[in-house]
């Protein structure tokens, strides 16, 4: 627990958001009642809500491996696989909500949690000092 404490604020951002997220996943994004019977599916139905899913559990799993100190691929930076995470796991949330019918309030919590997480890898990259990879420039002179 002292580890997890000693965590930058980023990482027990992406840790508490990404946990509470994937207990969202588990609640009815969509849901339809009929009188007193009620139905429902949960995110892990639908493109969207699958890879979102996927996403949270990597982005949690990476993220305890580095509080953990677990040896993580070298050739992978960890600000930026960080921040390509947390930054489709909200688009792919607001996508799922926006393009399913009969949306259900865990849906949008979804949302908002997924935002936490974006900003969460947000100061996770711009701690670790890395840059954004930039493309090359056009040669405009021919």
């Amino acid at each position: 627990m002292e580890q997890l404490k000693g965590l930058p604020l980023g990482r027990q951002l992406i840790l508490g958001a990404g946990v509470l997220l994937f207990i969202d996943t588990l609640l009815h994004w969509q849901e339809v009642e009929i009188g007193p019977i009620s139905a429902g599916r949960n995110a892990w139905h639908g493109f969207w809500g699958f890879f979102m899913c996927l996403m949270v559990i990597a982005i949690v799993l990476w993220t305890a491996a580095r509080a953990f100190n677990v040896a993580l691929p070298e050739q992978v930076p960890d600000g930026l696989a960080t921040l390509v995470l947390g930054v489709l796991i909200p688009v792919f949330a607001l996508l799922k909500a926006i393009t399913d019918d009969f949306v259900h309030w865990p849906a949008w919590i979804g949302v908002i949690l997924g935002a936490v997480i974006a900003y969460g890898a947000w100061q996770v990259f711009a701690a670790s000092g890395e840059k954004l990879p930039s493309m090359p420039a056009r040669d405009t002179t021919t």
